[in-house]
């Protein structure tokens, strides 16, 4: 993950810190599909604001979501399934 410096994040964490309150307020079928528009709506705004370009689009598909996913894997949800693993025996 291109990781961006500390002094440039402070900018988004009050809109984060926003969001993520209202997606908690929501079930979890529900907040998926609120995550989901919310990823969809700035991608597409952003690349309305900079100019539609196939090569920008598909950097964001293939580069920017793809590795977001895969962060999430390894941060997220591998540390979870190494504890479970830990707790109740490999397969």
């Amino acid at each position: 993950m291109p990781y961006i410096p500390q002094e440039d994040r402070g900018q988004y964490e009050q809109a984060i810190g926003d969001v993520v309150a209202k997606l908690s307020a929501l079930n979890d079928d529900a907040a998926k599909g609120h995550l989901n528009y919310i990823i969809y709506s700035i991608i597409k705004r952003y690349l309305e604001e900079k100019g539609m370009r196939y090569s920008r689009a598909q950097d964001f598909i293939g580069g920017v979501l793809t590795c977001c996913q895969l962060e999430c894997y390894r941060r997220l949800l591998g540390p979870y399934e190494d504890e479970a693993i830990a707790k109740n025996g490999d397969v």
